[in-house]
């Protein structure tokens, strides 16, 4: 009787485990079977650690941007704002390693390997000095980049940058323990796809990223939704590494060393915006600061004019 039971909670579990692998399959088919995001009109850089994809657009100084360090994100961030920017700037838009149509490589993404993609883009495929605007965590980036090679860089903004005390979080026991369960093939990518479902991703657009729920746009969160699963199941790994603060890098001493120019836009709703834009500026009082109003995270999404306005001032 003993045997029977544990053979039947064998067949069980090993029931269990294969409906959930259909389920996961079944869901990342269908959450990029829209192609909202298109790479058709792109490019691959052919990086050591996997193809880099970018749009290129424009004519004029080159402008880098840096999308949000976020499993969701994409360089479909700057959709908005990117026609406006490449009548004076040659703007080159990345997908940073782990997201959008960039490879998803199995590994641990650390702060020092996006500055190292940073610096190789610019110098590989930049190849010149260029001004750079980063989104919310890719601000660390950003800072840390250009500390590492000063003269990769000109201008740098940031547009609702990371809290500075936010940067000094590292692994603890907690956070690798997450980071080993989300590694889990089956259960690991079914906490990944409840995490990033849409339902999830709008939200966020409707509580993090948008002010105004009449400016939250369908084709936006269907675009996010599809980023966050592109690639299929190793897409997993890069939100383990941010959620166990492997992507984190102490950034008061780079910012307070950088003698740039530094720009901070700032949504003006947007969760303890002026308490972090107060921050920057105590660490480096060079740095300006420019507020939207009735913005929250994503102030080129919702106010793309206005952030456009502030780049023809600082740019």
């Amino acid at each position: 009787m003993k045997k029977k039971k544990i053979v039947k909670t064998t067949l069980v579990s090993l029931a269990a485990i294969g409906m959930t692998w259909i389920l996961n399959k079944a869901i990342f088919f269908y959450s990029t079977v829209k192609q909202v995001l298109n790479s058709e009109n792109g490019h691959f850089y052919k990086w050591r650690f996997g193809n880099i994809y970018y749009m290129k657009k424009g004519e004029g100084t080159p402008l880098l941007l840096v999308h949000d360090l976020n499993c969701a994100s994409s360089n479909y961030e700057w959709k908005y704002v990117v026609d406006d920017l490449s009548k004076r700037h040659t703007v080159y838009a990345i997908d940073l390693l782990g997201c959008g149509h960039s490879d998803k490589p199995k590994m641990t993404y650390t702060n020092y390997l996006y500055v190292q993609l940073l610096n190789d883009f610019v110098k590989d495929v930049i190849k010149g000095k260029t001004d750079i605007m980063t989104s919310n965590k890719a601000s660390s980036l950003a800072i840390m980049a250009c500390h590492m090679d000063t003269s990769l860089y000109h201008k740098l903004l940031f547009i609702n940058p990371a809290s500075v005390r936010a940067s000094y979080k590292t692994p603890d026991t907690g956070s690798k323990a997450l980071k080993f369960a989300m590694s889990m093939p089956v259960i690991g990518t079914l906490a990944y796809n409840i995490i990033f479902s849409s339902l999830a991703v709008s939200r966020k657009f409707e509580y993090e990223y948008i002010y105004d729920k009449d400016h939250i746009r369908k084709s936006d969160i269907d675009a996010y939704h599809e980023s966050a699963h592109l690639g299929g199941a190793s897409s997993r790994f890069l939100y383990a590494s941010i959620r166990s603060y492997f992507t984190e890098a102490g950034i008061e001493r780079a910012l307070r060393a950088c003698d740039h120019s530094i720009f901070i836009i700032s949504g003006a709703q947007s969760f303890h915006a002026e308490e972090i834009a107060e921050a920057y500026v105590t660490i480096n009082p060079a740095i300006e600061v420019s507020v939207i109003e009735h913005t929250r995270a994503l102030p080129h999404v919702e106010k793309p004019d206005k952030v456009v306005e502030n780049c023809r001032i600082y740019l």
